[in-house]
């Protein structure tokens, strides 16, 4: 609960009224704003607080100089400088503790100048399909294919019978990116992992309507069916086998 001025004023004048004891002070103010006993919004150590800062600075504003301290503008240039080198250097990397670490400066105080003045953020890199230099007119030529006969017949996509393929691991490897245990100690929680995880393809195909599949890969092996790797003829094998059947 928040104490207004009025009342902060009228509790240093309850205070000085009864010899400088902030109990009896406390008591007063209670029974003057009806309050019940031992309910009010502060006790007698935070009154006699209130009363050594009043003392001390003549009102009941914060003392000068209290809060968060201005970051220097020559703090700001060394850690862009910093910054600058550090990703220039032979290791081509940098990081918010490497700046600390170079400039001796806490590493809070690096992360305000990178995100709130230089507005420098962290992000990740995105892994995405590797394409070489023919790729990029093959890609070109169908976008505009696709746009050339969506101006003919604009329902014409809905009939597109695209294909794709995952690869899903069986031993459940958690993602320790987003995987967090909170407790008051270290639980060293540890998952083992397999050299060559065992995983299987799974293939389908789909339109805007329907649906089709899913299908696995898989050979017969020793053990009973296995992966396998997905090459030209086996993918035709399963257009025709199975897929023209499910249609």
């Amino acid at each position: 609960m928040t104490i207004s001025l009025k009342d902060r004023v009228l509790l240093v004048k309850l205070f000085y009224k009864n010899g400088d004891c902030p109990a009896i002070a406390l008591k007063k103010f209670w029974s003057l704003k009806g309050l019940r006993s031992g309910s009010g919004p502060m006790t007698a150590f935070g009154l006699k607080k209130m009363i050594d800062k009043f003392e001390e600075l003549g009102s009941f504003d914060l003392k000068c100089g209290r809060g968060r301290k201005a970051i220097a503008s020559t703090s700001v240039e060394d850690v862009a400088t910093t910054l600058q080198e550090l990703s220039s250097g032979a290791l081509g990397k940098c990081s918010a503790r490497g700046i600390s670490r170079t400039l001796d400066m806490p590493v809070s105080t690096v992360c305000k100048i990178l995100r709130n003045i230089l507005k420098f953020y962290p992000f990740k890199i995105a892994y995405v399909q590797e394409l070489v230099p023919a790729d990029l007119s093959k890609r070109e030529a169908f976008a505009l294919q696709f746009l050339a006969r969506m101006e003919v017949d604009n329902a014409w996509s809905w009939n597109i019978f695209w294909t794709d393929e995952a690869y899903f691991h069986l031993q459940g490897p958690v993602n320790t990116q987003n995987c967090r245990i909170w407790a008051r100690e270290n639980p060293f929680q540890m998952q083992p992992l397999l050299l060559h995880s065992q995983k299987v393809t799974v293939w389908c195909g789909f339109t805007a309507a329907f649906i089709v599949g899913h299908f696995f890969f898989e050979e017969a092996g020793p053990s009973g069916p296995a992966t396998c790797t997905v090459n030209g003829t086996r993918y035709e094998s399963l257009l025709r086998n199975q897929l023209i059947l499910a249609l």
